[in-house]
C-alpha cells in the first residue's frame, strides 16, 4: 500500500510528463502478483497459455534483435535473461527490471536490472508492431494502395522506357525509375521506433511507400499533379506535418509556371528548356525560396526530394462466413518524388541509405543499451 504522498515518478513522467515508457530506467514491481497485474493491464493474461506463449515468443525476438543488430563484436547478453529455462518466467523478468540496489553495491544485480529493461524495451515495440492494422490486413492494404498507382505505370521493354500514364493519356510522364519501397522488415521498424522517442507504432507512417524518379524537376511536380488529377490520391487525406519539399521551392515554381504560360500558352517548349528556365529563375530569386524542411537527424542535410504522407481509406471484410461485414479504416503511405540528378546525388556520401541506417541503429543502441554500455560494455582502458 502506497503512502498518501507517494507518487511513483516513472508513472507520472510517462502519463503527464511526456516521457516515453522506453526511456524509463526501472519498473516498480516487487512480487509475482504485481507482475501479473501489470501484464494484465498491459493487455495479456499470464494465466492464459496463448498469451504466455506470445510473450515468450516476443522475448525471443527481442533477444535476437538485440544480439543481431545492437550489440557489437565481442559483446554478449547475460544467459540468465536470454535463456527461458534460466529466466523461468515473464514475471521474474519484470521483477529483475525493478531491482533497487539500496546500498548493497551488488554490481551483478544492477547489470541484470539494466539488461532486463533493455529486453523489455524491445519487447514493448514488438508487441505494438504485432498488433497494428498492417499486421492483420497487410495484403488488403498493399493491394488497395499500390494497385491504382501500379496500374498507371507503363513499361515499354522494346525501348526500355517507363511512363506514368497510359499511352492514351494526353502527356504521359517519362520516368527514369519507379520503385515500391521495400517493405520494412520488423527489425527495421523496431530500430526506427527505438531511435525516435516521439514515435510509436501508430505513427510509423512509412511502412508502405513508392518512389518516382523523373527526368527533370518539372516532371517531378507533374507527377504530383497527375496523381491528384487522376484521383489516384486524394490531397485532403494528406498529413500536413509530414510533407517535405527540399527539391525546388514551390513559390518560385508557381511563379515560373505563370511566366511560361504567358510566354508559350498551351504549347510548351521541350523539357530541357523548361528545366533550364527553372534553374535560372531560382538563381535570380533564391533569397525568396520557400522550402519545406522536416528535420530528420538521420538524413544528410543535402538529401533532396518531394515527400508527403497521404492516407487511403481501406475496406476489408471481417466476420464469420454467415455474417461478413465491411471494416473500414485509413492507412498511411509515403510518396517520394525526385529528378534523376538529385536521385544520384542522394545515393552518395552522407545521404546514402546505408549511412542513414547506421546512424539510426547507433541511436537505437544508445537508447536501449545506454546505461549498460556505460557500465558493462565500456572497454577497459589499456
Amino acid at each position: 500500500m502506497q503512502g498518501p504522498f507517494e507518487f511513483q515518478k516513472q508513472i507520472f513522467d510517462c502519463v503527464v510528463g511526456g516521457v516515453s515508457a522506453l526511456d524509463t530506467q526501472r519498473l516498480n514491481i516487487t512480487s509475482e502478483d504485481q507482475a501479473r497485474s501489470f501484464v494484465s493491464a498491459y493487455g495479456y493474461e499470464l494465466s492464459n497459455e496463448t498469451d504466455r506463449d506470445q510473450l515468450w515468443a516476443t522475448h525471443r525476438r527481442a533477444v535476437s534483435m538485440i544480439q543481431e543488430h545492437l550489440l557489437e563484436v565481442g559483446e554478449s547478453m547475460p544467459g540468465e535473461l536470454t535463456d527461458p529455462q534460466k529466466l523461468q518466467s515473464i514475471e521474474r523478468l519484470l521483477m529483475i527490471a525493478s531491482y533497487r540496489d539500496e546500498g548493497k553495491n551488488d554490481q551483478v544485480s544492477r547489470d541484470l536490472q539494466r539488461w532486463s529493461c533493455a529486453i523489455l524495451r524491445v519487447m514493448h515495440v514488438y508487441v505494438h508492431l504485432r498488433n497494428d492494422l498492417f499486421s492483420a490486413f497487410s495484403d488488403e492494404i498493399q493491394n488497395q494502395i499500390l494497385k491504382p498507382i501500379q496500374d498507371n505505370i507503363v513499361a515499354d521493354p522494346a525501348i526500355g522506357s517507363i511512363t506514368l500514364g497510359k499511352s492514351s493519356a494526353a502527356s504521359p510522364i517519362r520516368l527514369h525509375k519507379f520503385e515500391v519501397k521495400p517493405f520494412k522488415t520488423t527489425a527495421s521498424s523496431v530500430i526506427k521506433l527505438l531511435a525516435r522517442p516521439e514515435r510509436v507504432a501508430l505513427t510509423l507512417l512509412d511502412k508502405l511507400g513508392v518512389r518516382f524518379v523523373t527526368k527533370s524537376v518539372y516532371d517531378s511536380f507533374r507527377v504530383i499533379r497527375f496523381l491528384n488529377e487522376n484521383h489516384i490520391i486524394s490531397y485532403p487525406h494528406n498529413i500536413p506535418d509530414q510533407s517535405a519539399n527540399t527539391l525546388y521551392p514551390i513559390n518560385i515554381f508557381q511563379e515560373a509556371m505563370k511566366e511560361l504560360e504567358a510566354k508559350y500558352g498551351s504549347e510548351p517548349p521541350d523539357s530541357g528548356e523548361v528545366e533550364a528556365y527553372l534553374q535560372r529563375r531560382l538563381e535570380r530569386a533564391k533569397e525568396r525560396a520557400e522550402y519545406v524542411e522536416k528535420a530528420n537527424e538521420f538524413s544528410g542535410k543535402e538529401y533532396r526530394f518531394l515527400k508527403f504522407i497521404t492516407r487511403k481509406l481501406i475496406t476489408v471484410q471481417i466476420g464469420s462466413a454467415d455474417n461478413v461485414r465491411d471494416f473500414r479504416f485509413f492507412y498511411p503511405f509515403e510518396i517520394q518524388v525526385m529528378d534523376y540528378t538529385t536521385y544520384v546525388n542522394n545515393l552518395s556520401g552522407p545521404m546514402a541509405h546505408d549511412e542513414y541506417k547506421r546512424r539510426q541503429t547507433l541511436k537505437a543502441r544508445d537508447r536501449v543499451l545506454g546505461e549498460i554500455v556505460k557500465s558493462t560494455l565500456k572497454p577497459e582502458p589499456s
